[in-house]
């Protein structure tokens, strides 16, 4: 029988920013203080909403707001947005928990689908991972560009920053 399952929790909102709230607070400990008072769920909807769109402009990526199951079942939950290919029709879901806590859920029916399911993945949270260091920097002050370049079948992002 194939179901839509929430695929084990991959990125947890608090531990990202209090990696980077670490490296904050050694440069402007008020500022730390501050961004830890800030409720970060729509800061982490937000980063994922700039996520999905740098990953459809990945050749072979789309970028939507459902999935299905095998059987073309709609996931019945809130979905932040999801992310689908050629390889995986029936595409990778994003959830926010009420914690900001990310999960992806999918349809993991085939072999081919795992496989595809953790390629997304990876690219995902490599791309969240820029777009939230990049927030994270805008709120310092510092202009930033996100560049995102394709080399050897390999997606890599890179996050330049210049204090105003």
């Amino acid at each position: 029988m194939s179901k839509i399952v929430i695929l084990n929790t991959q990125l947890g909102a608090p531990q990202v920013i209090s990696g980077l709230l670490d490296k904050i607070a050694a440069q402007n400990p008020a500022l730390a203080d501050w961004i830890k008072q800030l409720d970060t769920v729509p800061i982490i909807r937000e980063c994922i909403e700039n996520t999905l769109t740098r990953m459809s402009q990945i050749a072979g990526i789309r970028k939507e707001k459902s999935i299905t199951d095998y059987y073309g079942k709609a996931y019945a939950g809130e979905l932040a947005g999801s992310l689908k290919t050629d390889r995986l029709p029936n595409g990778l879901g994003l959830k926010v928990n009420a914690q900001g806590t990310i999960e992806f859920v999918a349809d993991d029916y085939t072999s081919e689908w795992r496989s595809e399911i953790e390629r997304l993945r990876k690219l995902f949270t490599d791309a969240f991972l820029a777009e939230t260091t990049s927030s994270i920097l805008q709120i310092l002050g510092y202009e930033v560009q996100v560049h995102t370049t394709h080399k050897d079948g390999n997606v890599y992002h890179s996050v330049e920053g210049v204090r105003q």
